[in-house]
C-alpha cells in the first residue's frame, strides 16, 4: 500500500489555508464590532479650528524652512 503524498500534502495546505481564512475572518469581525462599540468617533474636524488660523512661532519658524529648502531645490 502505497502512501500518496501528493493527496495527503493537498488536503493539509488545503485545511492549513480554511483555518487561516477563518482566523482572518474572525479577527475582523471582532475589529468590526470593536469599532462600533467606541463612543469617540473620529470625524476628522478640528476641536478648535479657530486655533489653527493663528499661526504660532514654533509654525512660522517651520513655514520658513520649508519655504527655504523649497527655493533651495527650485535653483
Amino acid at each position: 500500500m502505497a502512501i500518496d503524498w501528493e493527496s495527503i500534502s493537498t488536503a493539509a495546505l488545503s485545511l492549513s489555508a480554511l483555518a487561516l481564512l477563518w482566523f482572518i475572518l474572525r479577527l475582523r469581525q471582532r475589529r468590526l464590532l470593536a469599532s462600533t462599540t467606541n463612543p469617540f468617533e473620529y470625524s476628522g474636524e478640528a476641536r478648535n479650528p479657530s486655533d489653527l488660523m493663528v499661526p504660532d512661532a514654533e509654525a512660522l519658524t517651520e513655514l520658513d524652512r520649508l519655504l527655504a529648502l523649497r527655493s533651495d531645490s527650485d535653483e
